[in-house]
Parts: structure tokens; sequence; C-alpha cells
């Protein structure tokens, strides 16, 4: 099975209501393909997800009837095609020429023709002569959303909509966290240079590498051996605004899947408390053996509602609320979100607003607590920290560090904005109890 079979197999389950991530990750667990073929197969299908409108739109200006009513495989074949010209720069006389190959041996012979030609035309289709009849319209197109998801963004960002939608990550490193209870950063950039990576190079947070895999970093050694773990800059940011010490007492109360747990473990130098909590007995599991990976002694996964009282964690010095969210600000790393309906988030809201109170109730005097999420949502952000707060005279804001220039820390914390920041989108507020 070739990268571009198994793409439009892929893309067909996730037509049929499979989650992008979960189908892709299956089948490439089922056939065996070389690194480099694992890495374009991949390329391919997350570009299709997270272009989808946008490609539509463009070969519907030279389909006859519409993308969403012909064949499935059909269907699949021009999106990746198309997605290969425009954004992957696959040259057009491999990416066509395997289009009509790959019709063929879905049985659409018929179509490889009409798959020929419209590939040819919409290659070279300019998007900038695009006409739409409203705002919406086009942020829908263009940045490849529901009407809902179109419909917040302009009310939430009316002049940054469209660059924060369509902000293109071109970069390809992967954000790793050094283990530095068992490596230095210098000493693991060499270490992976050795095993084979394309690229390391260091950012402005400590201890944070951004590096370029050839395949999966669960491939290289050094993350089987816990060496390192992969994060992303604002999560690393959201664990190390906790400013975690040796000898603390520490409760994550959203940890899985454990990347922050890992990194403020090693902040407090596996020393004092730690207790790592999630909803779902599964997912305690997972975040128990992502621990173990890391070799942190003073952690312990533990099955816990956080929106629920809980006389353990009485007491604590600090507490990291990492809480569930509408995802608005990670579109490109789960792209399934781009395409839903976010119209009904008061249930999420008051989700968080109990978990918060929960995390208030724990806290001593003068511990910190840091609320987190990776949505763009102000009521899930801004708006949630502004009212916790006139709830709560006895908590203040405070600093938080290592933000960049482009994340501006205000009165209710800071937002990652991906076309300031190039990084997620992303919430962070630190708070003390006085």
């Amino acid at each position: 099975m070739t990268a571009r079979y198994l793409v439009v197999e892929a893309l067909v389950r996730v037509e049929e209501g499979g989650y992008g991530n979960l189908v892709l990750d299956g089948m490439l667990k089922k056939h065996t393909l070389s690194p480099a073929d694992r890495a374009f197969a991949s390329a391919i299908f997350y570009c299709v997800l997270e272009h989808r409108n946008t490609l539509d739109y463009i070969l519907n200006r030279f389909l006859k009837k519409p993308v969403a009513k012909l064949d499935a495989p059909v269907q699949a074949i021009l999106r990746s095609g198309l997605a290969q010209l425009r954004y992957l720069s696959t040259p057009a006389s491999a990416a066509v020429n395997e289009a009509v190959k790959l019709t063929r041996a879905f049985g659409k012979s018929s179509a490889a023709g009409m798959v020929n030609a419209v590939l040819r035309r919409a290659g070279e289709y300019d998007l900038a002569q695009a006409k739409f009849k409203n705002k919406e319209e086009r942020l829908t197109v263009l940045g490849s959303v529901s009407p809902s998801v179109a419909q917040h963004f302009l009310r939430w960002y009316p002049k940054q909509a469209e660059q924060i939608l369509t902000k293109v990550h071109t970069e390809q490193e992967t954000a790793i966290r050094v283990n530095t209870l068992c490596i230095t950063q210098q000493a693991l950039a060499q270490r992976l240079l050795a095993e084979g990576v394309r690229a390391v190079q260091t950012c402005e947070i400590p201890n944070c590498l951004l590096v370029q895999f050839a395949g999966s970093p669960a491939d290289v050694p050094s993350f089987q051996e816990g060496l390192f773990h992969v994060q992303g800059r604002t999560s690393q940011l959201a664990a190390l605004a906790l400013q975690a010490q040796p000898g603390d007492r520490i409760v994550d109360l959203c940890a899985a899947p454990g990347g922050k747990s890992l990194t403020i473990g090693q902040q407090m130098q596996d020393k004092g408390s730690l207790t790592s909590c999630d909803v779902s007995e599964n997912r305690v599991s997972l975040l128990q053996k992502t621990l173990e990976r890391g070799g942190l002694h003073c952690a312990k996964a533990r099955q816990n509602d956080a929106s629920v009282y809980c006389a353990d964690f009485q007491g604590a010095d600090r507490i990291l609320a990492d809480v569930p969210c509408s995802g608005l600000g990670i579109l490109q790393k789960k792209p399934d979100i781009r395409y839903k309906d976010v119209s009904g988030l008061s249930e999420l809201v008051e989700l968080q607003q109990k978990i918060l109170e929960q995390a208030a109730a724990y806290l001593r005097i003068g511990g910190r607590l840091v609320y987190s999420t990776c949505t763009l949502n102000p009521d899930e952000n801004e708006n949630q920290i502004q009212a916790f707060l006139q709830r709560h005279p006895e908590f203040t804001v405070c600093q938080v560090p290592y933000l960049p220039k482009t994340m501006p820390y205000g009165p209710y914390g800071a937002v990652s904005l991906p076309n300031k920041t190039d990084m997620d989108g992303f919430f962070i507020c630190a708070m003390e109890k006085h």
C-alpha cells in the first residue's frame, strides 16, 4: 500500500464518521510504511482536514456537481491531490498522475479523465480572485471552518479573525521538553543529532528544544529512555507558570496525557508530592505510564473528577487547572474541531467554573493557582478569570515567566494568538491566594 492510497482510505473513513487522528493512527499501525512515507501520508491527511473547505471551494469551481456529492474515494482523491498541489509543493505531474492512478485503483476508472482535468485546472486557480457574499462566508472558506466557528471568531476578534484562522504554520519543528532529571539540554541536543534527527535548535523557553524528526518522535531511542517528552511551547509555559519548587505539594487537576505533570515534576527536582488527576480511568493508566517513563518518583496518577470537592487535596501549595475547553486555539492539531457547531459552550464554561472553585478551596494561603486553556474564547478565558476574581477577592493575578513579548500579560491573564506568537492559541493566568 502506498502513502497516497492509505490517505484516501483514511479520508473515506473520516467521512463515514471517524475521528481524524484515531483513523490515521490505526491505519499507520496496520500497514507497514517507511518513515518517510508515514510522514508524507500524515502531511497529506492533516493538510486535507485542515483546509477542507478551501479545497472544496476551489474544486467546485471546476466540477459539474459539488464535491460533497461525489463518490467518497473520488472526493478524497481530489481533495488530497489538490492539497499536495497547493500546500505541499508536490510537482503537478506527480500529484495529478498519482491521483489518476488512484482513481483506477479504487475502481473508479470512469472518473479518471475528470480527476485529471479538474486537478490541473484547480491547481492553478488564484484564490485571490474569489468573491464572497459576506465576511462570514469568506472566513468559512479561507479559514476552513464551520459557519458557527466563523461567527464566533468574527465576534471575538473582528479585526484579526481572518489572520488567526488562516495562519499557516510552516515550521517543521516539534517542541520537546528536556528531562532535566537525567540529562542537560546540550547533551540531549547532541544525542538527538547522533540518533539521526534532521535539526535541533533552542528557543526562548529554558530546556525546550525545537527538533526536526525524520519520523515519529516515539521511535527515537532517547524518547524511549525518557530523556524528553513532546510538549507544545504554550503548554510548557502553562506548566512553568506554576513555578514549582522542590518539596512542594502540587495537584495537577486535569493532567492527562501528562506532559505538564512531567514538566512540573522536573521543576520540583522530583522532590515533594505531585498528584496528577484525570476523570477517566483509562486515561489514568496511560498517565501513570507517562510519569513512569519520565522517571518521576514524586508523582502519582489518580482518578478524580476535578469539578467535585476532594478533601485529600486540601492545603496544596500549587494547583494547575488546565481545564477541559472548546479547543479553538489548536485547530491545526485537532482539525476535526474546525467543522463543529460551537454555539453551545455555556455548559463547558460552567464546568470550568466548578473546577476553578474546587481549586480555590484546596489552595493554602500564599499558594499559587494556574488556570489555562487551549482555546481563544474570551468566555472560557479572560471573562472566566474576571468573574472568578469578583467572587474571590482573596486572589490576585501574579506574573508568569518566559512569556514572549507577542503574548502580553493583562489584568486577567495572557492570550497566545497564533498570528502574533506563531504558537498554539492558548490562555494562561496565574493567581496567588492571600
